[in-house]
């Protein structure tokens, strides 16, 4: 994969946001978004691990967006604490699902990115409970999640296929308090930690394992992605065999 993909603005709520497209060598089979971590703390869509992500989801057959939020790069508007990064995150999903053909989609972040990648599925699940239109991804994939930082928030996945990747030398996720906290997210959230390794997961001295770990979570989420793509077009054939058979016993 090229590190580089196919610059563009795409719309965010206050501006543009500067993002880049890759896309795997044969037709995608679904399509994903990579959230970075945090601004104030360097983190741009260039990070490592954002990278190895974007690396792993194209190698699986995936179309994978990375962005810059708000204040970052090229990006229009000023960070705003999580509150108008959440809607960045909105506005490159949506980015992403308006394409064509529809393909199934995977939401990941790496740290803050996916503390917003949270934020932004809990809000989905809320709406879907009030009976109004939301973003539904076949599969989560959620990188470092600062939980230390977050006691307070509540959030949930409802019932969407989620992998948890961690550091076991990460103080930013202690994996007692992580364990418990993603037990809590949903019933289909498994994790995975990476023996040896702190925050940066070992991307900057030996990302191997990083890699391999993203490589097994992407392969999950897609077969399950596939899988989603297998029953529509199933549910599509029941639909119109239904309807001729109507259409024939009226002949």
């Amino acid at each position: 994969m090229s590190r580089r993909g196919d610059r563009f603005a795409l719309d965010g709520p206050v501006g543009s946001l500067e993002a880049e497209l890759h896309r795997p060598p044969v037709e995608a089979s679904f399509r994903a978004v990579v959230a970075h971590p945090h601004p104030l703390y360097g983190g741009t869509m260039d990070n490592g691990v954002v990278m190895l992500a974007v690396r792993a989801l194209v190698g699986a057959g995936g179309e994978a967006l990375r962005f810059n939020f708000r204040g970052v790069g090229a990006s229009d508007g000023e960070h705003d604490e999580g509150r108008g990064e959440r809607l960045d995150l909105g506005a490159a999903t949506a980015a992403l699902t308006a394409r064509q053909p529809p393909l199934p989609l995977i939401i990941a972040g790496y740290s803050f990115g996916a503390v917003m990648t949270l934020e932004q599925m809990t809000a989905a699940v809320e709406r879907k409970r009030e009976g109004r239109a939301a973003v539904e991804p076949a599969g989560v994939l959620l990188i470092a999640p600062p939980v230390t930082h977050y006691r307070d928030r509540d959030w949930t996945l409802g019932a969407i296929p989620t992998v948890v990747i961690y550091g076991e030398r990460d103080d930013l996720t202690p994996a007692p308090l992580l364990e418990s906290r993603a037990a809590s997210w949903g019933p289909n959230v498994r994790s995975t930690m990476i023996p040896g390794v702190g925050h940066d997961l070992g991307s900057f001295a030996a990302p191997r394992a990083l890699e391999a770990a993203l490589e097994s979570a992407v392969a999950s989420l897609s077969a399950i992605a596939a899988r989603a793509v297998s029953r529509a077009v199933l549910g599509a054939d029941n639909k119109t065999s239904g309807a001729n058979g109507k259409h024939h016993s009226r002949s």
